[in-house]
């Protein structure tokens, strides 16, 4: 008889959401579908390019969620965060070691 893996178990829909203040929180979009797309949009741009942080954003939580983030006036540092939190999230990782990855990733670029 063959092996049963019984994954059921770690097979979930629910998505994960990023809080940014009081009354400031968006569900994440992390579907295989949304993430596919989004590494095609990341391979044609950098990280650093603000149009490609824009349409992680615009993707991963939507269109209205994307012009309230906007209309925040946040500084860049402050938006590469949520994007580093979104990033994070999807992968199922802590924020911390994402931004940790993406802050050497800048450096090498500089150099």
């Amino acid at each position: 008889m063959s092996k049963v893996y019984d994954i059921s178990k770690k097979i979930t829909n629910e998505r994960p959401t990023l809080k940014l203040g009081e009354g400031k929180v968006y569900e994440i979009d992390d579907s295989k579908n949304t993430m596919l797309l989004l590494g095609q949009k990341m391979k044609q741009g950098s990280a650093e390019d603000i149009e490609v942080l824009d349409d992680i954003v615009k993707m991963t939580l939507g269109e209205k969620a994307a012009k309230e983030i906007d209309a925040m006036k946040l500084s860049v540092s402050s938006y590469q965060s949520i994007v580093i939190a979104i990033m994070a999230a999807a992968a199922g990782e802590e924020f911390e070691a994402a931004e940790a990855r993406f802050r050497r990733e800048q450096k090498k670029a500089l150099k």
